[in-house]
């Protein structure tokens, strides 16, 4: 046996030297070349052995640094992804913060917009006339008044015509001239009004009692025959009542051309066809006499009753007694009222 590998030398020696003699004690048979490639062999597998448990350990260590490499990367990945959705995040919070900023920033402009017009209408309303005597302007037409403690104003035909010399300033509250509006109406609407204010109409009863209610204040009753002839009654006293009660009539003071009708109404109370609240113990004087008014038991003018064109107005209708009886239906009437100087 040759052997080269210097340290195969050193093995074969300590083996010659060491286990050579007490293996041929026991067993005279083995020769020394058998004896040395014998442990030779087995010093091979051992060694193989060994190296091969190392490189299965060196195998596995390499494995779990793979796995923990890719598990590394696998981490460092979704870190990546998490880190791009938190600035997603952060631009969304971002613009939602500006957005809100905007919309604050509108909302305030809109309120103050808003205390604007607020500030606007208060002017407006602060401004606005009380009735047609407080205009600036001195020509008859339709403006909107707001009579003091009145929340919304309302519209009313203002009339500056010298009528009879008595001056303008007048606001119109009851027209009749054609018979285009029916009169015979309920209790709601002679409260609340009905008509065109530029043509037949009533302002009513409510914004009656609102002119009426504070000051003192005059009534002018203006009347037309079918012949022509005019007449007018005023009266340096007139105010309406509340709802509650029953927007009484008081009145007085009465001049003027066409007699004092008005005297025996003073005092009472509204009433229409379906609110009959008369003196007249057999008749509901409204539903009687097809109309609505101020009536006694039942009246002695009665400028809501039923209007009739000329010819056929011989007969109860639009009634002033001291002018042309009852029998006799005017052929216009209008009322107005003014307040009064103190």
């Amino acid at each position: 046996m040759h052997l080269k590998n210097p340290l195969c030398q050193v093995l074969c020696l300590v083996i010659t030297v060491i286990l050579y003699p007490a293996a041929t004690a026991e067993n005279d048979t083995f020769s020394l070349d058998t004896f040395v490639c014998y442990k030779m062999e087995k010093l091979e597998q051992a060694i193989m052995r060994k190296l091969e448990t190392h490189l299965e350990q060196h195998s596995t260590q390499v494995k779990v640094e793979k796995t923990c490499d890719a598990q590394h990367e696998e981490v460092i990945e979704k870190l990546a992804a998490l880190t791009t959705k938190v600035q997603q995040m952060a631009e969304s919070i971002e613009s939602l913060r500006n957005q809100t900023c905007q919309l604050n920033a509108g909302k305030e402009l809109t309120n103050v917009k808003n205390e604007s017009i607020e500030r606007s209408n208060q002017s407006n309303k602060d401004v606005m006339p009380a009735s047609c005597t407080t205009l600036n302007i001195n020509e008859t037409g339709t403006y909107s008044i707001r009579p003091a403690g009145v929340l919304d104003p309302f519209l009313v035909r203002c009339d500056f015509e010298d009528n009879f010399e008595l001056g303008g300033g007048w606001t119109v509250f009851q027209h009749r001239f054609n018979g285009t509006v029916d009169f015979y109406q309920n209790w709601p609407m002679y409260k609340n009004g009905f008509g065109d204010v530029n043509g037949e109409h009533w302002l009513g009863l409510e914004k009656l009692h609102a002119m009426t209610r504070s000051g003192r204040h005059e009534l002018l009753v203006l009347l037309e025959d079918h012949e022509g002839n005019t007449a007018h009654a005023l009266y340096d006293s007139f105010q309406v009542g509340s709802e509650a009660e029953k927007y009484k009539l008081t009145v007085g003071g009465y001049s003027g051309t066409a007699g004092d009708s008005l005297n025996y109404q003073n005092g009472m109370k509204f009433s229409t066809f379906d609110q009959d609240n008369d003196k007249d113990d057999d008749h509901n004087c409204a539903q009687y006499n097809n109309g609505a008014w101020w009536f006694n038991a039942c009246f002695n003018s009665h400028l809501n009753g039923k209007f009739f064109q000329t010819g056929e107005h011989l007969q109860l209708g639009v009634a002033w007694y001291h002018w042309k009886r009852l029998e006799y239906s005017l052929k216009s009437s209008k009322m107005m009222l003014r307040r009064r100087s103190e």
